[in-house]
C-alpha cells in the first residue's frame, strides 16, 4: 500500500493511538446476570443493570418504577430491524445528513438536526411497496401496557401507515390510517391489552405510484408494560397471587389478567360475581333497541370498527357494539336487583368510544317505585373521542330500593359505541321472583315490563343537537361562539367560564380521562391543606381525585367545542399545584385534531395563583383541555386545583379600545417623533371626536403601543399560538442580556429549550389602525449562535403576510439595529398585524428583540441589504431595466445561477441585462439607493458584484451627497464566483449611492448585484481584517454539506454562552473583537464551519499573516483549526494545528502561490469527542505579493515556548523513534513513486506545493525564486 507523503506521519500517529482507542472502546462493565430467556424482553429489570431488557425494540435504562421502556434512536436501532422486501427500506438517519432532504428538519428528542430517528426514503421505483419495522420478541405484556410513538410524514407522501401486534397466528391492528397527515411530528398512542407469551410489533408505511413516501419515527415508549413481580408478603388488603404477585384489592375479578397467571380472576374467587362477557350471547342483560353482538373478523362496518375485544383480546372475541342510528339512543338495561344500604353493589364496565366527538355513554340508575320506576338517576357520562381502546369503568350502588342499571350510548356520526366485561359484585343481588322472570325470557323484553325507559327526556322542539331557549332554536354552530343569541344567554352558559358553584353545568367542563386519575368538582371544605398551598374556605372548584381508569395516567377536562374567537381572547383562572418534578398541570387546546400546549405550571405554587392566557384569534371549532398528572398517593399531599374560569374579550364581533382608530386633522407633520408625540396629544385634548383625511369623524383612542423596550410588559405584543416555540419576555441573566440598559428586560427565543418541534415562533401586535401612510419601524434585533435559524418581520393584512425584513444565521454576540418602512393603504379602516418570527431552521444560538419604536415617514435606507426579501429602496432609474430575481425555476434569461447571500437557486439579486436589445452601447442603466443617515465617521460600503463572461461593460459606482462623485469602475470580466467591491464614504450630509452599468454592446451579458452593506470605519484590504467592525470580506455562510455551521463573532467584554478568548489580539483588551467558532456544537455527526476570504487573484507568492487562539480541556478532546485554498481545481490543505489548552494567541504566517484566481479558508472542526472549546481568530492579513518575514516572538512567548519543550521533553523521546521511522517510509515513498504521488518538482494546475516548517511554511526554491 503507498500513502501519500502529508499523510504518512498521521498514518504513524493513528497506528500508536488506535489500539489504546480500541481498547478503550471495548471496556465494558462486566456483567453476570443470566436471566432465563422468558425473562428477557418482559418489560421487567431483573437484573441489577437492567441489561436483561437492552435491544428489546427499547433500553432498560432506568430501573425507577413508572419509569416507560424507550428507544430515541440516538444510539443504535434498540433491536428494531427493517423486513421490507423492495428498496423502499427504513434506515437510522438524522436530519443534518440530508439537509434539503424530504424528511423531518429536526428529530423529535432533541428538536434538532444532530438527533436520530427511524426513516424511510421516497422511492423511485413506480410500483406500490411498503417498508416494513419489526420490533425484536417481547414477551408477557400487562393489560395496561401503552405503546406511544412519534411519526412524521409530509403531506400525499405516504398512502397508509400501520401499527401491528402479532402473537401466535394472530395478528393484531392496533392503528392505521391514511391521512390527512398533519405537519410536524405527530403523536400516535395505542393499547396493546394483556398479551400473553411471545409478541411482536410491527410499523409500515406503503406508498404507491402517487405517493414518494417519506415518513420517519422517533421516540418509541412502552409504558406500564411489565407485569407485577413476585413479592414475600403483600401490602395491607393486597391480593397474593399464585404467582407471588401483589395486586391491588380492586383488581379482583375485574375481567383482567392483572397478576400474569390469571389467579386473581379465578373462577373460586369470582364465582359469586356476575360476568357477561357476550361470547355467548347477552347473558342476565336486555336491550331494547339499537344495540347487537358482534366481532372483528370479516369486513368492518365502520373504519372505527373495534379490532378487537375486551375478554379475550382477539379479533375473534365478541363484544356488543350499537347500530343505532346518528342521535338515537341505544339502551341496554340489567335485571332488576334487591335493595341495599349495608354494601355497594360495584358495577364494572368496559367500553368504547371512537370514531365522533359528538358520541356520548351515559349510565343510569333507575329505582322502583311503589308503583312505578323513579326517573332514572345518571351515574356516569362520557363524551367524545376515546381512539381505539376498551376504557374501564365502576360504579359503586347503594339504594334503599330495588333496581336496574340502564347502558345508553349514542352515536355521532362515523361514530362507534361498544359494550364488553359486564360485571356485578358478589353483592348486587337479585330480586328473587324477578330472577326465575328473568330465566324464562328468551326473547327481548317487552316494552310494557319497562314503560320509561326513555330516561324521562321531553320531545325537543329543535333540531338534533340545537338548544331550545323561548321559541329560538340555537343552531349547534352558534353554541358557544362567545355572542348571545338567547335573551338569558343560555346558550353561552355551558361555554368554559364558571366559578365551578353549579352542579349542573360546570361551565361545560367535562372530564374525559382513561386513567387513575380524573377531574371532579369538588367542595372546599373537602380540600386538604398541603405544604404551601391551601384550597379557597368556600365554594366548588375542580379538582384531581383516583379513577378506576387503567390506560394514560393524566386526568383530561374538556370543553365543548367553541369559536370563532376574537384577536384578544384571554382566558383568566385560580389554580393550584403542588407535585413532584415528574407531576404537571397545562392547559392544551385542541384544534383539527391536533393539540397544542398553551400553558404550563411553572414548578409548585403557593396557594392560589391568578393566571392569564391569551388564546388569540382562533377558527371554530376549537376545544380547551386541562391536562394534569400528580401522584396523590406520594409525599407531601400532592394535588391540583383550577377554579374562576373566565374567558374575556373572546366575540369576535366586539372591538376593543386598543381596535379603535386614532384619527387626526390632516396634514399630519412628519418632522420627527416629538413633533408627532405633540401632535397626538394635541389630538387627545380636542373634544369628542377627531376627522380623518376625508373629513369623517371618528371616535379616537389612545394609539396601541407597538413601540415598547419591554420593560414594564409586553405592550401590544404577544406570542402566536400556532407551534410549540413561543417567545418569552425575560430578564437580563448570564450571558442573555438586553440592548436598553444591560439589565433590563427582552423577547428571547431559544429554538430548543423547551424541547420545540414546530416550525418557528410569532410574536404579533394586536391590529393596528394605520395613522399615516408612511411609518418607519426600527428595532434592535440579536442573532447569535454557530448553527442559528432565520428571523424575519411582516405585515398581515386582511390575512395575507408581506415580507418585509429577513436575516439568516449568525450576526454575531452584539445588538444590531434595523429599520423598515411601513406602507399603509389609503382606506384608515384597514388594519394590519406586524408579525416577527423566529423559524427553526438552525438549532444552536438564540433570537432576541428589544427596543421597538414607531414614527412618523419613511425610514433612511438600510445599513444592509440581500434583496432577499424587496428591492430595499433601490430605485431603477435611466431605461429601468434592474430587475430583483432569484434563478429557482432555472429558467432566468440572464444572471448568475446562484446568489450570494444563501448560496442557492432560490437566492435573490439585482440584474439588469446588457445585451444589445436591452441596453445599447454606452448606454447606462442606474439603481439608486433610498437617502442614507450623515456619518459621523467614515464608513465602508460593501457590495458582491457578478458579471457574464462575455465583456457586459462597466460597473460605476457614485456617492450622491448634492453632488455626485465616482468613487469606484469595474470593467473586469466575469467568472463564476461573485466578487467583493469595496468603497470608502464620507459624508456630513444625507447622501445616496447609484450604481450605474455601462453597456459595451455584447449578447449574453449581464451585471449583478447582492449583499450591499456599510459598516463603521475604514475598508479593509482584500483578505484581511481585525474584526474590530464585523468580519470585514469574510464570509461565514454555512455550507449544508459540512452540517450547516458559522463562524461568530464576539468580544471577551461580551457575555456569551459559548466558551471564548478573555482579550483579542489587536487591542489586547476585553473590547477587542474576534472571529470564533465552538466546536462542541458539531456533535457526534456534525463536520466543520468554514470562514471564507473573497477571491484573490492568482499569485507567484504572498502571504497570509494571521493570530489564533485555541482552549481545549484534555488532548483527546481538541479541536482542529486549518487553512485551505479553493479554487476551481479543488481544494488543499496547506496548514493545520490541533488544539489544546494554550490560552493564548499564537502567531502564524504561510506564504502561498496560486497560478489562477482562489479563496483562503479557515476550516474548524473537530480532533476528537465533542468538549467545549473555542477555536478564534485575529488580525488576518493577507500581503499580495509580498514573502513573508521571519517573525520575532516577545519574550512572553518565547517563554511559553520553553516551558512547553521542557514539560514534553520526555514524550519527545518516546515518539523519536516513530518520527524517524515516518521520516524513512516517506523516503521509501519518493523513491518508489507511488501512483498518484506528487514529486516536489512538479506543479499541478491550480495549486503548487507548500512544505510546511513549525508554524512557519515556505515555498520551495523553485517555486519561490523569480526566473
Amino acid at each position: 500500500m503507498c500513502l501519500p507523503s502529508h499523510l504518512l506521519s498521521t498514518w504513524v500517529l493513528l497506528m500508536v493511538t488506535l489500539p489504546a482507542a480500541q481498547s478503550l472502546g471495548k471496556t465494558q462493565v462486566p456483567n453476570h446476570c443470566r436471566s432465563p430467556i422468558e425473562a428477557v424482553c418482559n418489560f421487567v429489570c431483573d437484573c441489577g443493570d437492567c441489561s436483561d431488557e437492552a435491544q428489546c425494540g427499547f433500553h432498560g435504562a432506568s430501573t425507577i418504577p413508572s419509569t416507560p421502556f424507550a428507544c430515541s434512536f440516538e444510539q443504535d436501532l434498540c433491536g428494531w430491524q427493517d423486513i421490507s422486501t423492495s428498496g423502499y427500506r427504513w434506515l437510522r438517519d438524522r436530519a443534518g445528513a440530508v439537509p434539503a432532504g424530504p424528511g423531518p428538519h429536526s428529530d423529535h428528542t432533541h428538536g434538532t438536526d444532530l438527533g436520530w430517528y427511524m426513516a424511510v426514503g421516497t422511492h423511485s421505483g413506480k410500483e406500490p411497496s411498503t417498508a416494513t419495522l419489526r420490533s425484536p420478541v417481547m414477551r408477557e405484556a400487562a393489560p395496561t401496557c401503552g405503546l406511544r410513538l412519534w411519526y412524521h410524514t409530509a403531506s400525499r407522501d405516504v398512502a397508509e401507515l400501520r401499527l401491528d401486534l402479532t402473537h401466535g397466528v394472530e395478528t393484531l391492528p392496533l392503528w392505521q390510517a391514511s391521512g390527512p397527515w398533519g405537519p410536524g411530528w405527530q403523536e400516535l398512542a395505542v393499547n396493546t391489552g394483556r398479551i400473553q407469551g411471545d409478541f411482536k410489533v410491527t410499523f409500515s408505511a406503503t406508498r404507491n405510484a402517487t405517493h414518494r413516501g417519506a415518513v420517519a419515527v422517533d421516540d418509541v415508549e412502552f409504558r406500564d408494560c411489565g407485569l407485577p413481580i413476585p413479592q414475600a408478603r403483600c401490602p395491607l388488603g393486597h391480593h397474593h397471587c399464585q404467582n407471588k404477585a401483589c395486586v391491588e384489592p380492586h383488581q379482583l375479578c375485574d375481567g383482567e389478567d392483572n397478576c400474569g397467571d390469571r389467579s386473581d380472576e379465578d373462577p373460586l374467587i369470582c364465582s359469586h360475581h356476575m360476568a357477561t362477557d357476550f361470547e355467548t350471547g347477552l347473558g342476565p342483560w336486555n336491550q331494547l333497541e339499537g344495540w347487537t353482538r358482534n366481532h372483528s373478523t370479516g369486513s368492518m362496518v365502520s373504519p372505527a370498527w373495534p379490532h378487537r375485544d375486551h375478554s379475550r383480546n382477539s379479533a375473534y372475541g365478541f363484544f356488543l357494539i350499537s347500530v343505532a342510528k346518528p342521535g338515537t339512543a341505544a339502551v341496554l338495561y340489567s335485571p332488576e336487583f334487591q335493595g341495599s344500604v349495608s354494601y355497594n353493589c360495584s358495577f364494572t364496565f368496559y367500553y368504547y368510544l371512537h370514531g365522533s366527538e359528538a358520541s356520548h355513554f351515559q349510565v343510569f340508575l333507575q329505582a322502583q317505585g311503589l308503583n312505578s320506576p323513579q326517573a332514572p338517576v345518571l351515574l356516569r357520562s362520557r363524551r367524545g373521542e376515546l381512539e381505539t381502546a376498551w376504557v374501564r369503568d365502576r360504579v359503586d350502588i347503594q339504594s334503599a330500593h330495588p333496581f336496574r342499571i340502564l347502558l345508553v350510548a349514542e352515536t355521532g356520526p362515523g361514530g362507534i359505541a361498544g359494550l364488553d366485561d359486564l360485571i356485578l359484585s358478589n353483592h348486587c343481588m337479585l330480586v328473587p321472583d324477578m330472577s326465575a322472570l328473568q330465566s324464562s325470557l328468551s326473547g327481548p323484553v317487552s316494552l310494557a315490563l319497562y314503560p320509561q325507559t326513555s330516561i324521562g327526556l321531553s320531545q325537543p322542539t329543535c333540531e338534533p343537537g340545537s338548544l331550545s331557549c323561548g321559541e329560538l332554536c340555537v343552531p349547534p354552530e352558534q353554541l358557544c361562539d362567545f355572542q348571545e343569541h338567547c335573551a338569558e344567554g343560555e346558550d353561552e352558559q355551558k361555554c368554559g367560564t364558571t366559578d365551578f358553584e353549579s352542579a349542573a353545568s360546570a361551565g361545560g367542563w367535562e372530564d374525559i380521562s382513561v386513567g387513575k386519575l380524573q377531574w371532579h368538582r369538588v367542595d372546599a371544605q373537602e380540600g386538604q391543606s398541603s405544604e404551601g398551598c391551601l384550597v379557597l374556605p368556600t365554594g366548588h372548584f375542580l379538582s384531581l381525585r383516583k379513577a378506576w381508569g387503567q390506560l394514560r395516567s393524566e386526568a383530561r377536562a374538556l370543553t365543548p367545542a367553541l369559536g370563532p374567537s376574537g384577536p384578544h381572547c384571554e382566558l383568566h383562572m385560580a389554580y393550584y399545584f403542588h407535585s413532584h418534578p415528574q407531576g404537571f398541570l397545562a392547559l392544551v387546546v385542541v384544534e383539527n385534531g391536533f393539540r397544542e400546549l398553551l400553558w404550563q405550571a411553572q414548578g409548585s405554587s403557593r396557594g392560589w395563583t391568578a393566571e392569564k392566557i391569551l388564546l388569540g384569534a382562533r377558527r371554530r371549532p376549537f376545544q380547551l383541555e386541562f391536562v394534569s398528572l400528580v401522584d396523590l398517593d406520594g409525599p407531601g399531599q400532592q394535588g391540583a386545583g383550577v377554579d374562576n374560569v373566565t374567558l374575556r374579550d373572546c366575540n369576535p364581533m366586539v372591538t376593543t379600545e386598543s381596535d379603535q382608530g386614532f384619527f387626526c386633522p390632516s396634514p399630519i407633520p412628519t418632522q420627527g417623533l416629538p413633533t408627532y408625540l405633540a401632535y397626538l396629544e394635541s389630538c387627545l385634548r380636542a373634544t369628542g371626536k377627531g376627522v380623518d383625511s376625508s373629513g369623517d369623524p371618528h371616535p379616537h383612542a389612545p394609539p396601541p403601543e407597538v413601540s415598547c423596550n419591554f420593560e414594564r410588559d409586553s405592550c401590544s405584543w404577544h406570542t402566536g399560538h400556532l407551534t410549540d416555540a413561543h417567545w418569552h419576555r425575560v430578564k437580563s441573566h448570564g450571558s442573555q442580556y438586553d440592548h436598553t440598559t444591560g439589565q433590563g428586560f427582552f423577547m428571547f427565543l431559544d429554538p430548543t429549550d423547551p424541547p420545540a418541534r414546530g416550525q418557528g415562533a410569532l410574536l404579533l401586535t394586536r391590529p393596528q389602525v394605520p395613522v399615516v401612510s408612511e411609518e418607519c419601524l426600527s428595532f434592535w434585533y440579536h442573532l447569535y449562535g454557530p448553527q442559528i435559524g432565520t428571523l424575519r418581520l411582516a405585515m398581515r393584512r386582511e390575512g395575507e403576510d408581506t415580507l418585509l425584513w429577513s436575516r439568516s444565521g449568525t450576526h454575531g454576540n452584539r445588538w444590531h439595529q434595523a429599520w423598515v418602512t411601513l406602507h399603509h393603504q389609503p382606506e384608515a379602516s384597514t388594519k394590519y398585524q406586524l408579525l416577527f418570527e423566529g423559524l427553526r431552521d438552525g438549532y444552536h444560538g438564540s433570537m432576541a428583540l428589544d427596543d421597538l419604536a414607531v414614527r412618523p415617514g419613511p425610514c433612511w435606507a438600510p445599513k444592509s441589504c440581500s434583496f432577499e426579501d424587496s428591492d430595499c429602496g433601490f430605485s431603477p432609474g435611466g431605461w429601468g431595466l434592474w430587475m430583483r430575481q432569484s434563478n429557482a425555476s432555472g429558467l432566468a434569461s440572464w444572471g448568475p445561477w446562484i446568489d450570494h447571500t444563501t448560496g442557492t437557486v432560490q437566492g435573490h439579486y439585482m440584474v439588469v441585462d446588457t445585451s444589445p436589445n436591452g441596453l445599447p452601447k454606452g448606454h447606462v442603466a442606474s439603481l439608486t439607493s433610498e437617502e442614507h443617515q450623515p456619518l459621523s465617521q467614515p464608513a465602508c460600503l460593501t457590495f458582491w458584484y457578478h458579471m457574464s463572461f462575455r465583456n457586459p461593460g462597466t460597473l460605476r459606482v457614485h456617492v450622491d451627497e448634492n453632488t455626485r462623485h465616482q468613487e469606484l469602475s469595474i470593467s473586469a470580466h466575469g467568472g463564476f464566483a461573485w466578487r467583493l467591491g469595496r468603497v470608502d464614504v464620507r459624508a456630513e450630509q444625507a447622501w445616496k449611492v447609484v450604481f450605474e452599468a455601462v453597456a459595451a454592446g455584447v449578447e449574453h451579458s449581464y451585471v449583478a448585484l447582492d449583499d450591499i452593506s456599510l459598516q463603521d470605519g475604514p475598508c479593509a484590504q482584500p483578505g484581511s481584517c481585525d474584526f474590530e467592525s464585523g468580519l470585514c470580506g469574510w464570509s461565514h455562510q454555512p455550507w449544508p454539506s459540512l452540517g450547516g455551521y458559522s463562524w461568530d463573532w464576539s468580544s471577551g467584554a461580551t457575555p456569551s454562552r459559548y466558551p471564548q478568548p478573555s482579550v483579542d489580539h489587536t487591542l489586547g483588551t476585553e473590547a477587542g473583537h474576534f472571529a470564533f467558532f465552538e466546536t462542541s456544537v458539531l456533535g457526534p455527526g456534525g463536520q466543520a464551519a468554514w470562514l471564507r476570504s473573497e477571491p484573490l487573484p492568482a499569485t507567484t507568492v504572498s502571504c497570509l499573516h494571521f493570530w489564533y487562539y485555541m482552549g481545549f480541556p484534555e488532548h483527546f478532546y481538541k479541536g482542529e483549526l486549518r487553512v485551505l485554498l479553493s479554487s476551481a481545481q479543488g481544494q488543499l490543505a496547506v496548514w493545520y494545528q490541533g488544539g489544546h489548552l494554550r490560552d493564548q494567541w499564537l502567531q502564524v504566517q504561510i506564504e502561498v502561490s496560486n497560478s489562477e484566481e482562489f479563496q483562503i479558508v479557515f476550516e474548524a472542526t473537530l480532533g476528537g469527542q465533542p468538549a467545549l472549546g473555542p477555536i478564534a481568530l485575529d488580525d488576518v492579513e493577507y500581503l499580495a505579493g509580498q514573502h513573508c518575514k521571519q517573525p520575532t516572538p516577545s519574550q512572553g512567548e518565547m517563554a511559553a515556548s520553553v516551558s512547553v519543550l521542557v514539560a514534553v521533553g520526555g514524550v519527545l523521546l518516546f515518539f523519536m523513534f516513530l518520527v524517524l521511522l515516518g521520516l524513512g517510509g516517506w523516503h521509501w515513498l519518493q523513491k518508489e513513486h507511488c501512483p498518484g504521488q506528487r514529486s516536489t518538482d512538479t506543479t499541478a494546475s491550480g495549486f503548487d506545493n507548500i512544505l510546511f516548517n513549525a508554524d512557519q511554511v515556505t515555498l520551495p526554491e523553485s517555486i519561490a525564486s523569480n526566473p
